[in-house]
């Protein structure tokens, strides 16, 4: 497939190029180049965690707005067991599924209770795959995507069962089309949903041709109408057909709840779930059946377009599913058997990876890359900035061999650059022929350097990590603040920097300014990664008890004495 459909898009106009994206994408998909972000098309999983950290608010996510009932003769609104906990507790479930009919749908089905089916499915088939451990879920299909992506050798591992949207929406429109006589063509499925992930699922879907789902209408978008329609007066008890166990699904762990049996690991967090794969991949857990995966914190309670806080979401949907435990199935246990063994729920065919780590389709070529690619990376700093503009050092190497980047991006093999064609023109003005006449050495700027080093470490009574020739550093200035983009924007070159940031991006930005010193105030230690990169890079750093503001003070007064 060439081409694939996202529903995480970026709004060029708003980007700053902040670089904060690239940090949190877990395929690597995001890179800023001119100072706008980028996303990598096949290695986009849209999950959402760039929407969550973008300041700027320049990533949204494309659904389909309420005019799209209008294609339809009949309706079905299917909203997720995630949707009953953003309301509060007094608000019903069966308010809310009223609520559904009075904006525009002609009937609601509940995924809940498509849930509550592929859960006999789960338990049916990891009976069946003792020999296949763990199963994986493919509720998530952000988790798929990853997988795709990521960890195609677990591919095999997801369970060949569909979501409980796809199965929510066919048992709906066939309900429809027997009690009504209606056409497939003129009945419409929509989807209420809490990630944009599920977007992606229905106009592309995984593990099937098509999708039984005609449109996917945010969560957040409806939620004012809902709230203003979720009356009493509008409630209709037959409409809430789904039990506990269906509505659980809506929280992390609430799949494993239902399941109940054997033994089931539920991990819920995008690094988490990266964290899991990571062990699965090297041949641990063997011990698991079936693994619960979902990319938000908190499972769906916690996707970007939900709105009630996502811990108070999990009370209620916890108490939800405690309440409504009791209440009968609208499929019953026969029946429910019975499609599971015609594969009622069964997708349709297997999950293919991606190529979208791939450096070349042609193996010797990917091969030369990857020799290519860990030489490079070689020459890097290794300090994984994300200053230019992709989101660590490996990464940046990985665009280098492809075409994608110049190694000059690194703002460090920049710098070095620049040094070097200083030197190099000021050697080349010492050349001058006899008959120019020489140029005169021009002295450095007049009480600039009025401080050395080690005199500051006199000063401050301060503790040295360097070489000793460190010492003989000329200070210009100083400058104190514990922020590293003020940093960066206002302090000079030889200056001091006192601060209390004992990471080892304070040597980066020392490092990069070509400062005198970093003095680390009240006593705080520097971490040993710091101490590493400060030898790498002959960044000086300086440890004194004396807190920022008398440090600074004692400084000032002492360059003040000396004019």
């Amino acid at each position: 497939m060439d081409r694939y459909f996202h529903s995480v898009t970026l709004d060029s106009e708003k980007c700053r190029g902040c670089t904060n994206c690239i940090k949190q994408c877990p395929t690597e998909a995001i890179r800023v180049r001119d100072g706008k972000a980028r996303i990598i098309e096949e290695r986009c999983i849209d999950c959402g965690e760039c929407i969550r950290i973008c300041p700027n608010h320049a990533k949204i996510v494309v659904t389909d707005g309420l005019e799209k009932l209008q294609e339809f003769k009949y309706t079905v609104a299917m909203p997720a067991p995630s949707l009953f906990g953003q309301f509060k507790p007094e608000i019903e479930p069966a308010m809310i599924l009223g609520a559904l009919l009075r904006i525009g749908f002609s009937r609601v089905f509940e995924v809940a209770v498509g849930a509550e089916l592929i859960t006999q499915a789960i338990c049916s088939e990891i009976i069946l795959s003792r020999e296949k451990k763990p199963l994986i879920s493919s509720a998530c299909p952000a988790v798929v995507r990853l997988m795709q992506v990521r960890f195609p050798g677990l591919l095999s591992h997801i369970i060949p069962i569909k979501a409980p949207m796809e199965v929510s929406a066919k048992m709906a429109k066939e309900a429809v089309m027997r009690e009504l006589g209606l056409p497939l063509s003129k009945i419409g499925a929509f989807f209420i949903t809490p990630c944009p992930a599920k977007v992606t699922a229905v106009k592309q879907p995984v593990g099937d041709d098509y999708s039984w789902v005609d449109g996917v209408f945010s969560m957040s978008a409806l939620y004012g109408e809902l709230l203003q329609h979720a009356r009493p007066q509008n409630a209709d008890v037959g409409l809430h057909q789904a039990t506990g166990a269906g509505m659980g699904w809506g929280r992390a762990g609430g799949e494993n709840a239902a399941i109940g049996a054997s033994s089931l690991l539920s991990v819920d967090g995008i690094r988490n779930v990266v964290a899991v794969l990571d062990e699965l991949e090297k041949g641990g857990m063997g011990e698991i059946d079936y693994v619960e995966a979902q990319a938000c914190v908190g499972g769906c309670i916690g996707g970007p377009l939900v709105v009630q806080n996502p811990f108070m979401s999990r009370v209620l949907i916890r108490k939800m599913a405690e309440k409504y435990s009791q209440k009968t199935q609208l499929v019953s246990a026969e029946q429910t058997v019975k499609m599971v063994a015609g594969g009622h729920f069964a997708t349709s065919k297997s999950i293919r990876p991606r190529a979208a780590m791939q450096l070349d389709e042609d193996v010797a070529q990917a091969l030369s890359k990857m020799a290519l690619l860990e030489q490079t990376l070689q020459h890097l700093p290794d300090l994984d900035c994300g200053s230019c503009g992709s989101p660590n050092c490996r990464a940046l190497a990985e665009d280098i061999v492809r075409g994608l980047a110049f190694e000059s991006d690194c703002i460090f093999k920049l710098r070095e650059r620049v040094r070097s064609l200083a030197e190099e023109m000021v050697e080349l003005a010492q050349k001058m022929p006899p008959a120019m006449g020489r140029l005169q050495s021009v002295g450095r700027e007049e009480g600039r350097e009025r401080l050395h080093l080690g005199e500051v470490v006199e000063i401050l009574d301060a503790t040295v990590h360097g070489e000793p020739f460190v010492l003989e550093r000329q200070v210009t200035g100083a400058y104190c603040s514990d922020l590293l983009s003020d940093a960066m924007a206002n302090a000079k070159e030889g200056n001091l920097w006192f601060t209390i940031q004992t990471h080892p991006n304070v040597v980066a930005v020392a490092s990069l300014l070509s400062l005198a010193a970093v003095v680390i105030t009240g006593g705080r230690e520097p971490e040993p990664e710091t101490l590493a990169k400060a030898k790498q890079e002959k960044v000086a750093v300086l440890v004194t008890v004396v807190r920022s503001f008398e440090a600074a003070g004692k400084i000032y007064g002492y360059l003040n004495e000396r004019k």
